[in-house]
């Protein structure tokens, strides 16, 4: 059985969580964050969707499946944050 091809923006329309940088903003497909450090503690959180992006995002055959799988590296994600 092979694998079926996907787009190289399969499953990543989330920022991933894992290589959040400080005071750089981290993209995903359709979404992008950035975390402000500056001395103790963090001072700002901003999100942005990129709605440009978002829409492609939206058109897309895979779209259902490809949400599915952000969503559960997500979810993965913060339970492993809280190990």
């Amino acid at each position: 059985m092979s694998a079926k091809q996907h787009r190289e923006c399969y499953g990543n329309m989330i920022p991933d969580f894992e290589h959040l940088q400080y005071n750089k903003p981290t993209d995903g497909k359709a979404f992008r964050v950035f975390v402000e450090n500056v001395g103790a503690g963090r001072q700002r959180r901003e999100q942005e969707v990129k709605l440009e992006c978002w829409d492609e995002c939206a058109g897309c055959a895979d779209y259902r499946a490809c949400y599915d799988l952000s969503m559960a590296k997500l979810a993965l994600h913060r339970v492993l944050a809280q190990c």
